[in-house]
């Protein structure tokens, strides 16, 4: 990996248009705030334009519509966000962690099998029957129960469990403290105390799929909890058993997904969203952030739920008054058939 590279590389790596110096070298990548005089920032419209005007980075990238804006060099795209990601690609090359390690901290279980250029680090535990595909990397304190497989090319970060049977696709990431395959709640009563559910599946993630940190997914009881190819699951969420979710589906952070529901494909649902149990969510749905989502949809779209923020003394207000509008309908719906009997 070299140490810089030139604006004129870069450019010329995204398809881009320089104005300012073709020789200035560039050695990273960060934000318009952080950067320094020998990295690159990206801009977006979304970003208050005053961050561009003081930046401090030694070049920008951005929208055509930009470069006027910007105090120093940039390159100009047609998808600024597309190429940042790009970029920070080729400079995060460098910091790739070494494969073909395994700590000698690091417990594995005789029966384990163990493709070539594993990468284990301090303290992690391989239980017995274990699977690892080529090229995966499994991250310092994990727990690796048995007769889990992980496929090629996938990343598990540090503090990861991987519960009995769990099975993981290529090409995926799992970053910190995730757990995958965790016991079911004690969903149900017998003579006035609770009883746990006992699981008769797993949870079997596809590939090139990404799940957050601190993300909790439930083995499944019927059968197992199911992730499609590429998706895309945010930091703190957490899945509940025998739940199914649909290729290239995204879910933001602290959303809750009751058990049973399924998931279509290409679904975005945004933060901190609440989806009740048992329900049938169909393809192309964006779910906005802090929605409760309390029956099935099929038809694709754009669902929101909540309420507004507003000035407290307002809300209590309106509050009270949505309490009374089951009486306000009912005055309005008499007052209704009044004026059309005098009529």
């Amino acid at each position: 990996m070299k140490s810089f590279y030139t604006l004129a590389f870069l450019a010329d790596y995204l398809d881009g248009a320089i104005v300012g110096d073709p020789s200035l070298p560039i050695q990273g990548f960060s934000s318009l705030l952080r950067a320094n005089s020998s990295e690159l920032a990206y801009y977006d419209r979304h970003l208050p334009l005053q961050m561009l005007k003081n930046t401090q980075a030694g070049a920008v990238l951005l929208a055509s519509r930009h470069v006027s804006d910007s105090p120093v060099s940039t390159i100009a795209v047609s998808n600024p966000l597309t190429a940042a990601q790009a970029i920070h690609a080729l400079f995060a090359e460098s910091k790739e962690i070494p494969l073909a390690a395994i700590h000698p901290h690091a417990v594995i279980h005789a029966s384990a099998t163990l493709a070539e250029n594993i990468s284990i680090e301090a303290n992690s535990r391989i239980a017995e029957n274990v699977k690892l595909g080529q090229n995966v990397h499994i991250g310092a304190n994990c727990s690796i129960a048995s007769d889990v497989v992980v496929g090629e090319n996938t990343r598990i970060a540090n503090n990861v469990s991987l519960e009995q049977g769990v099975i993981i696709g290529s090409h995926c990431m799992i970053d910190s403290g995730a757990v995958i395959g965790a016991e079911p709640f004690h969903g149900y009563k017998v003579k006035g105390r609770w009883s746990a559910l006992s699981a008769a599946g797993s949870v079997v993630i596809s590939d090139e799929v990404t799940i957050g940190a601190n993300t909790v997914i439930v083995k499944g009881v019927v059968g197992d909890t199911w992730l499609g190819r590429g998706v895309q699951i945010d930091n703190l969420v957490q899945i509940a058993h025998d739940v199914n979710i649909g290729q290239h589906t995204a879910i933001a952070a602290c959303t809750v997904i009751g058990a049973f529901t399924q998931i279509g494909s290409h679904c975005i649902l945004g933060g901190a969203c609440s989806v009740a149990a048992n329900l049938l969510l169909g393809d192309d749905l964006v779910i906005t952030g802090m929605s409760t989502v309390n029956k099935s949809l099929s038809k694709p779209g754009i669902y929101s739920s909540g309420t507004m923020v507003s000035e407290h003394h307002r809300w209590r207000r309106n509050a009270a008054r949505f309490k009374r509008l089951d009486d306000y309908i009912l005055r309005l719906v008499r007052l209704e058939k009044d004026r059309l009997r005098e009529d």
